[in-house]
């Protein structure tokens, strides 16, 4: 009571004061219509302090955020839920939702009133404008009176994390493994040979019986079945330049290396590849992944990594079945390079489009294509992703047809 009396608004504690100084008016001047006037003044608001301390300290909220993971650029949706646990309405509840900026402005609903037993939902949408993890919540409502002269407030304590990751782009186009790679070896070796050059295994009950070898069974006098074909993987490594590039924002140099590799990533990932990603200067980020769970680590990963500033770092190595790398056109990465032999993308995100120095593009590309990749560079525009992706594997391919 305490607390709902300290809830007073300026104008319940103007109607106390009136009251107040009506009652004493009144009992020196005998004035019984006055003192009845001064007793409904001191009442009303000690009837809003009562109500309202007996509807909202008993009210539950829940939050929702669809999606979790939440594309640069994009909008999810929020849905807040408040629920009335007492048995009587509430009055008239306001609801103020803390949100990040980077997510929007805080969020501010009326909801009129909630019957006892009750809910009533909201929703909200919030902005993802830059890579990163980001709160929503607490919530705060204040419940008013109907005349205006009680505020009270509960602050929940929940919060819910959304996690902005880096754009995924579709992009088309198949690529091939190193022809000279274990994925190729062994696919040729389970392809060039027939039946009977697989070694087959004892039978087992419950094997079944159309996958039995009758010629080896003829041979060794016993039930003899093909063995299971050997799962083939194909294994990419993608290796990002994360130097600062000085600029920041959804859209600068470092977002769109980002970008460029987990559209890459979800490319290789739904057509059967496993991945891993490392950095430039030698820190593992996903060691590898596979399916549409390795595609949610990745997108982790991408989405709370920090540009580091430019060093020498160790050299770049290659052995995957396939090498991507995703760097700027900076002299430093342009001349980390190293020497391929088999098929390997590389994607220059052309930092001087942004007004960052750095190496002219042409440059960067003759450079890195002299050392055998297949390459092809990215600008500030979207659509440049795709276009890389698709200029570099056309690039492989035809070499690969010569």
């Amino acid at each position: 009571m305490r607390r709902a009396l300290a809830a007073l608004t300026f104008r319940g504690k103007a109607l106390i004061a009136v009251g107040l100084g009506l009652s004493c008016g009144a009992a020196l001047s005998g004035q019984r219509d006055v003192l009845r006037i001064a007793v409904l003044l001191l009442a009303l608001p000690l009837v809003s302090v009562w109500l309202a301390s007996r509807t909202h300290f008993r009210l539950g909220a829940e939050r929702s955020v669809t999606p979790t993971h939440v594309p640069v650029g994009s909008t999810a949706q929020a849905t807040l839920t408040v629920t009335n646990l007492a048995r009587r309405r509430t009055s008239t509840l306001l609801l103020r939702e803390q949100v990040d900026p980077h997510l929007g402005p805080s969020i501010d609903r009326v909801l009129e009133h909630v019957e006892g037993g009750g809910s009533r939902s909201t929703t909200f949408p919030l902005e993802a404008s830059q890579r990163g993890r980001y709160d929503v919540g607490p919530l705060s409502v204040t419940a008013v009176d109907p005349f205006g002269l009680v505020r009270l407030t509960r602050a929940f304590r929940s919060t819910q994390s959304v996690l902005v990751v880096p754009r995924v782009y579709a992009l088309d186009g198949a690529v091939d493994a190193d022809q000279r790679g274990r994925g190729d070896r062994a696919s040729s070796a389970l392809s060039s040979g027939g039946d009977d050059d697989i070694i087959p295994r004892d039978y087992r009950p419950g094997d079944d019986l159309r996958r039995i070898h009758w010629r080896a069974s003829a041979h060794s006098d016993e039930l003899l079945v093909r063995r299971e074909e050997q799962p083939w993987t194909r294994h990419a490594t993608i290796t990002i330049d994360l130097a600062d590039d000085g600029i920041g924002g959804p859209r600068s140099p470092l977002e769109v290396a980002l970008s460029m590799a987990a559209s890459v990533n979800a490319h290789l990932l739904s057509r059967g590849w496993a991945v891993r990603v490392e950095s430039l200067d030698g820190r593992c980020l996903v060691a590898q992944a596979e399916g549409a769970a390795g595609q949610a680590r990745v997108l982790d990963a991408l989405a709370m990594v920090q540009p580091v500033a430019g060093d020498d770092g160790p050299a770049l190595r290659t052995g995957s079945d396939l090498s991507v790398l995703v760097i700027q056109s900076t002299r430093d990465a342009v001349r980390r390079v190293p020497l391929v032999h088999h098929r390997c993308l590389a994607f220059i995100v052309d930092v001087m489009a942004w007004g960052a120095p750095g190496l002219d593009a042409r440059e960067a590309l003759a450079r890195t294509r002299a050392h055998g990749w297949h390459a092809a560079t990215i600008g500030p525009s979207p659509e440049s992703i795709a276009s890389a992706w698709q200029a570099a594997t056309d690039d492989a391919i035809m070499t690969g047809a010569r």
